[in-house]
């Protein structure tokens, strides 16, 4: 039986993995014999799952197949994960925040280009505007940019 408390720190710790983008979605399929039951191994925290598959290749000498298939991964996945912590350690494990990366490369001079273009050209249509922007300044943004570019300034 689970005690009160020991539930209570599950559930923030799953809580905390979950803000933190390191919850493992498929931590059910981990079927790796040191997540099973132990207190310290949870399959939920998506880190601890990737190092430990990488570990137990090098230090079990686990096959990458079997190593994936253990920790819920393809083995297309244990060598992404293999790279990416050779080159960055630890931290490499952990899951990036999906979206957008930086800063929007629609910025200044590309809104005064659809601004300009739209004078000399009214009714203009997006994909027209994209190809020309793409021509005279070597800026190419997707034209459905464009019309929300246009929406957002003039109030539609």
């Amino acid at each position: 039986m689970v005690s009160s408390k020991r539930r209570d720190d599950a559930m923030r710790k799953e809580a905390a993995l979950k803000e933190n983008g390191s919850y493992n979605e498929g931590y059910k399929n981990v079927t790796a014999a040191l997540f099973q039951g132990s207190p310290f191994f949870d399959p939920q925290d998506i880190v601890q799952v990737k190092y430990e598959m990488l570990r137990s290749v090098t230090n079990d000498e686990k096959s990458v197949t079997e190593a994936a298939k253990e920790h819920g991964f393809s083995r297309v996945s244990f060598y992404r994960n293999q790279d990416m912590f050779d080159k960055g350690g630890l931290e490499a494990l952990v899951p990036k925040k999906p979206g957008p990366k930086g800063a929007n490369k629609f910025h200044k001079s590309g809104k005064e280009f659809v601004v300009n273009y739209l004078k000399k050209n009214p009714g203009a249509k997006a994909t027209e505007i994209a190809r020309q922007m793409e021509t005279s300044i070597g800026l190419k943004v997707h034209p459905q940019t464009i019309i929300r570019f246009i929406e957002k300034k003039t109030g539609d």
